[in-house]
């Protein structure tokens, strides 16, 4: 009888969660991003997410963030050492229906906005700090600082291999002609590794996630899930915990042979076509290198700037007393 209890006590918690759901509002997190290569939107690149950081004299001020994949703002996004796009575009939801497209200057020296990265080159992810106007009217979402996961969350929430995980990002097939809809896909855990993971040719640190990722997810923020049976014979009261375990940088390919028809001329074994095939692995890179951008002495100076020019009293109006 103890055994049949401890089983559907288990199975109830279980249960619990896997099948908890995420957020209704968490597709409202992330934004599209299109290339310009012309000076308009010319194709869809990827997906980004705002994040915001309060200013310490007001609560209701903040400062704003875009955050997404290094390789989304590089003309070639196999190399790094690639030009930047001059630009890119902002597709962002608006609450009264619709969809607004919004250029942010990256390489502009008049532009208020450019893009800042690790100073490990290895690290795929740019942040843009950025103005956008009206933002009262945009139906998104912003996240903040706060939820972002940190090398402490690994031990202090029991994160592992097995830790429920998702993303939402770009859906390239259906992208929403009339507004953007973000597609949500779920996974766990997979690996932590202690050493740097070859990608593309290149060694960087990352999380492996089990799921299937795909082109345009690229920049998507990847979240922990943290429900009830996250830690083996513990139970966690209240509803799930949600951090922000980095940016999705992409999938592992598996080479995989094209059958063809060979002409009787061919030469065997030479030149054959190989396709890359989804292995159902994703290479997520870690929030802490969001964090370590954030605080790099580049975006400090900035704010500070921008809390001198907010302690300046605004000066009278011409004709008019103070």
């Amino acid at each position: 009888m103890r055994s049949a209890v401890s089983w559907l006590l288990f199975a109830a918690l279980t249960t619990v969660g896997f099948s908890a759901t995420i957020p209704l509002d968490v597709t409202k997190t992330v934004v599209f991003i299109y290339k310009d290569a012309t000076g308009a939107p010319t194709q869809a690149q990827g997906t980004g997410f705002l994040l915001s950081i309060p200013t310490p004299s007001d609560p209701n001020r903040s400062w704003l963030y875009l955050v997404t994949a290094k390789h989304i703002v590089h003309t070639d996004s196999n190399n790094f050492d690639s030009p930047l796009f001059p630009a890119i575009w902002v597709r962002v939801n608006k609450k009264a229906g619709g969809f607004g497209m919004y250029r942010l200057g990256l390489t502009d020296p008049r532009a208020d906005q450019s893009v800042y990265f690790d100073a490990d080159p290895s690290v795929d992810i740019a942040v843009i700090p950025i103005k956008l106007p009206d933002t009262d009217s945009f139906d998104v979402k912003v996240l903040p600082e706060d939820m972002l996961g940190s090398t402490d969350d690994i031990q202090k929430l029991h994160i592992g291999v097995g830790t429920d995980m998702f993303f939402t990002g770009m859906f390239t097939p259906f992208l929403g002609e009339q507004k953007s809809y973000p597609i949500v896909r779920f996974g766990k855990l997979a690996m932590i590794p202690d050493e740097k993971i070859k990608f593309g040719g290149i060694a960087t640190e990352g999380y492996l996630m089990e799921a299937f990722s795909f082109g345009g997810n690229s920049g998507s923020p990847v979240f922990f899930y943290l429900s009830a049976d996250n830690t083996p014979g513990m139970m966690m009261l209240g509803p799930p915990v949600i951090k922000i375990a980095g940016v999705m940088k992409g999938f592992f390919g598996d080479i995989e042979p094209i059958g063809l028809l060979q002409p009787p001329t061919a030469v065997p074994n030479q030149g054959i076509p190989v396709s890359q095939g989804n292995t159902g692995i994703a290479l997520v890179v870690p929030a802490k290198f969001i964090k370590e951008i954030l605080d790099s002495p580049a975006l400090e100076t900035i704010r500070q700037r921008d809390l001198k020019d907010l302690s300046v009293p605004s000066a009278p109006t011409p004709g008019k007393g103070n």
